[in-house]
């Protein structure tokens, strides 16, 4: 069976549509269909927090009398209940992620040097884990239990075991370039969320920049940024270990050094 179509992603969203075993099975739709949920909740926030300012509203009342006919009669008029309001503008926020995801699926390799492209597909991962532990803290008011020891998937090299107590909400399944890859959110004490994801790629490939430093086991350093978003990568057995977040490249080679342990 082929991967959700956009159409099928947004039926789902909407709640117009379950999700079917296909999606209980398959890595890259699990991660599609989180990160467009994230996505759309993202974009509520925002709507709901548009509203009109007192000159707008003023304005529109004039304009409104001003084309009322003489007498007082009014004309039939549309009348939308709150309700459906909100189920409008609910609708219209996972219109709008959706389109916004495809728009990020197509443009990165068509439309931005891959240099450029790549590393900011690894800082949409780590936008993604932000927003679901912020998720993840608001409903249970504390991480999970780190699950970081075995690969979800089954499939390729498994994520570096988080032992010293490090892993925020277990193993996640995100998709990078139309593929799943696995990643963790890690943090140490009082110290910013990073974001470790393992790819398949070589750290060249992922347009990242070779270092003039190693890893205490020796190991290149490669390196990029895309905004506020550090990347460090190195690359151990046949995956690149990337490590990512808005903080300093010394913070995010302590942590690689680390996971090399």
């Amino acid at each position: 069976m082929s991967h959700l179509t956009d159409e099928q992603l947004e039926e789902i969203l909407q709640g117009h549509a379950k999700a079917s075993e296909h999606v209980d099975r398959c890595p890259v739709c699990q991660a599609r269909l989180s990160q467009a949920r994230v996505l759309a909740r993202r974009v509520r926030q925002a709507f709901s927090s548009i509203h009109a300012g007192s000159e707008l509203a003023e304005r529109i009342r004039a304009r409104t009398a001003a084309g009322r006919p003489a007498g007082g009669t009014r004309l039939g008029s549309r009348v939308i209940p709150v309700r459906g309001r909100r189920q409008m503008w609910s609708g219209l926020a996972v219109a709008a992620a959706v389109l916004m995801m495809v728009m990020l699926r197509s443009s990165p390799m068509g439309m931005l040097p891959r240099t450029h492209a790549v590393p900011a597909a690894l800082a949409g991962i780590h936008r993604t884990n932000l927003d679901f532990l912020e998720q993840l803290l608001a409903e249970h008011g504390s991480p999970r239990e780190c699950e970081c020891p075995k690969s979800k998937s089954a499939k390729g090299a498994a994520m570096p075991c988080c032992q010293r107590g490090l892993c925020l909400c277990g193993c996640q399944v995100r998709e990078f370039q139309g593929r799943p890859v696995e990643c963790c959110v890690v943090r140490e004490p009082n110290g910013p969320a990073i974001s470790v994801v393992l790819v398949p790629d070589s750290p060249r490939a992922l347009g990242l920049t070779r270092a003039a430093r190693t890893t205490g086991a020796g190991h290149a350093i490669w390196q990029a940024s895309s905004g506020p978003c550090n990347i460090a990568s190195v690359r151990l057995g046949n995956a690149s270990c990337c490590v990512m977040g808005e903080t300093s490249q010394e913070v995010l080679i302590a942590l690689l050094n680390a996971l090399e342990k």
